[in-house]
């Protein structure tokens, strides 16, 4: 979103916000943290096993590392 609108970078975003930021990744840090503490057995809900989560977050996480080195070598925004 953010990337089409303005044409910036996520490095160059995080320079214009770094608090804000910092502040978000720490919610969710601490928000992905939660099920460890709560684990039960059979919480699932369809498909969202905790192994399909854990797999989805690990996508993820190698998918955004993948655009900052891109965006990185090229010196433009991805999208």
């Amino acid at each position: 979103g953010a990337e089409l609108s303005t044409g910036e970078s996520v490095l160059t975003q995080l320079g214009d916000a770094p608090t804000l930021i910092a502040l978000t990744f720490a919610l969710f840090s601490a928000a992905s943290l939660i099920p460890a503490f709560a684990r039960r057995s059979g919480d699932t809900v369809g498909p969202f096993t905790p192994q399909a989560e854990m797999t989805n977050g690990r996508f993820a996480m190698i998918g955004f590392a993948a655009m900052l080195v891109y965006e990185g070598i090229q010196g433009i925004a991805l999208f």
